[in-house]
């Protein structure tokens, strides 16, 4: 066999294997029929973990390993050109801004009301809600044609948040995760949101 042979198989087999693989979370080859993605407002990827603040504290622990919600606000926010302390907002910004008025709890939870207080013209917390069924798909899709409405879904079993972007299919929501390398969640993943209105 030819080595142009041969690698030609071993990509047939990657490919088939891939397709195989079963809960495959990075979703590296997507096979699915729902459609594209209905994204109504784009907004900036930030990753919990980026050197620029991953290492920051919150309280006790750092931005990459318990700030996934507040990774998530930063990219709500900069998406409406909001700033933070006149400087663009990110997990830093926002980070350092929380810590030094009062938005974290001293077990590293953020107090989501305080956000507002970046800017009470532009930001307003809707609240929680701690129920998947609350929204439905349709809820969800409804609420994102206003771009002023901010999603942030709880998945992973309550562990982790992420920024929705829109809806796909009828079971699947499209995300920026901040903390993971996949742009979808199913929606039975999800066990709540956390609301916002941006403008």
């Amino acid at each position: 066999m030819s080595s142009r042979t041969a690698f030609v198989v071993f990509v047939v087999v990657l490919v088939s294997s891939a397709r195989a693989l079963p809960g495959d979370s990075r979703r590296l080859f997507d096979f699915s029929s729902t459609g594209p993605c209905e994204i109504p407002k784009a907004y900036p990827l930030y990753k919990q973990c980026d050197g620029r603040w991953g290492k920051d504290l919150i309280h006790t622990k750092t931005v990459c390993a318990v700030g996934c919600l507040m990774s998530s606000i930063s990219m709500a926010i900069a998406g409406h050109n909001i700033t933070i302390s006149e400087e663009a907002a990110n997990p830093g910004t926002l980070n350092a801004w929380l810590k030094t008025h009062g938005g974290y709890t001293d077990d590293n939870d953020l107090i989501e009301s305080v956000v507002p207080h970046i800017d009470q013209r532009d930001i307003q917390w809707k609240g929680a809600i701690l129920s998947r069924s609350t929204l439905s798909p349709s809820d969800i899709r409804s609420r994102l044609q206003n771009p002023n409405n901010i999603i942030i879904a709880n998945v992973m079993h309550g562990r982790h948040f992420v920024l929705v972007t829109g809806v796909q299919g009828d079971d699947v929501v499209c995300v920026n995760d901040p903390g993971f390398a996949r742009d979808t969640y199913s929606y039975d993943d999800i066990v709540g949101y956390r609301l916002f209105t941006m403008e």
